[in-house]
């Protein structure tokens, strides 16, 4: 049987895939995917955070906000349509391990052979 993030299974009955079956972007996927956000998003973030600096008013930087999601939810749905089972063994691994990458070196590397960052 494949692994999917849908067998994450939390004591609250909280479900880790949005209505369009991709993944949601909760803390063991955001860690699992860091390298890729570091490398794809950089863009958007540093516009969101340059946006942050240049001005007070939080309501201006909506829109760079949202470009950083849309970056993040992109790279998440691109890996786990790529490779799911890595991504989810991975996720797993650092939920299970305080998200503490030393611990889950082995998922890290199946997770870049399958999709190099």
């Amino acid at each position: 049987a494949s692994l999917s993030c849908d067998s994450m299974e939390y004591p609250d009955g909280s479900t880790t895939r949005a209505p369009d079956g991709s993944p949601l972007p909760f803390g063991p996927v955001l860690y699992a995917c860091n390298k890729y956000f570091a490398q794809e998003c950089k863009g958007a973030s540093d516009s969101y955070w340059q946006c942050k600096k240049e001005n007070g008013d939080p309501r201006a930087c909506l829109k760079p906000g949202e470009n950083v999601v849309a970056c993040f939810n992109s790279v998440i749905k691109r890996i786990d349509a790529a490779c799911p089972q890595h991504l989810t063994a991975y996720a797993k691994c650092l939920d299970g391990n305080k998200n503490e990458f030393e611990k889950c070196r082995k998922e890290q590397k199946a997770l870049e052979d399958c999709s190099p960052p």
